[in-house]
């Protein structure tokens, strides 16, 4: 097999974990009924120290991604004033293990809230992505103010997934930043196609789209976004 069409394979794994039928979100039942990140019950707490606390478990069965892992969160660390702890008996904590698919709750939504990163999902972009929803961001293509930035193609969205291209109510949302093509946070053009080389998606102003696994990581908007959340 060339290293061409292998190439094609792994990318078409990791595109189908992180659009998975579930999509990548997930959210409580009082979240969805309520405001949203605005409401600051579902942001992670103070240490007392003036930076947030993120408690977290590594499951056995993504043992092998942890340098992974720990690659993902460095940036975190380096970037924002978020600090992710290895989980000692917190009550609330992120709980990594293998599911089916990428996915995460958005935001703390208490006790061992769950964070997938099944097969296909083993890249920093993708796992700074997750963590990005564990910590309350939703997704930069689903902004209220997207249409002014992007083409989306609702033709072309496989059936079944056109949620995943619902616009954030404004009163859900906070928006600290300009828009972002590059953001870890936001999907490539060929999220959920229908058919091959069919665009979900596109940039009005011709800037390419890429998938979160082939991103390096936060870029100064997600970094702006996640340090004026969590007011830092």
């Amino acid at each position: 097999m060339s290293f061409l069409k292998v190439s094609h394979f792994f990318t078409a794994i990791a595109m189908k974990a992180l659009h998975n039928e579930h999509g990548d979100m997930r959210f409580s039942p009082e979240y969805r009924h309520g405001a949203g990140i605005k409401d600051e019950t579902f942001r992670w707490r103070n240490n007392g120290t003036g930076k947030a606390e993120i408690p977290y478990y590594i499951h056995p069965s993504i043992e092998h991604l942890t340098p992974l892992i720990n690659k993902a969160i460095d940036q975190y660390h380096k970037l924002t004033c978020l600090r992710f702890v290895p989980w000692k008996d917190h009550r609330d904590y992120v709980y990594m293990f293998k599911d089916n698919g990428c996915y995460s709750y958005v935001g703390r939504v208490g006790r061992a809230q769950k964070l997938s990163l099944g097969d296909g999902c083993g890249y920093v972009g993708t796992i700074v992505h997750e963590l990005g929803h564990a910590l309350g961001l939703h997704h930069e293509h689903q902004r209220s103010d997207r249409d002014t930035y992007l083409n989306v193609y609702q033709n072309n969205i496989k059936s079944g997934q056109e949620h995943n291209f619902n616009k954030t109510p404004p009163s859900e949302e906070l928006i600290f930043t300009k828009y972002d093509y590059a953001s870890i946070m936001h999907y490539g053009c060929y999220a959920f196609s229908k058919g091959y080389r069919l665009k979900t998606m596109e940039a009005k102003n011709g800037t390419p789209l890429e998938e979160p696994y082939n991103k390096p990581g936060l870029t100064n908007s997600d970094i702006t976004m996640v340090n004026k959340l969590y007011k830092c």
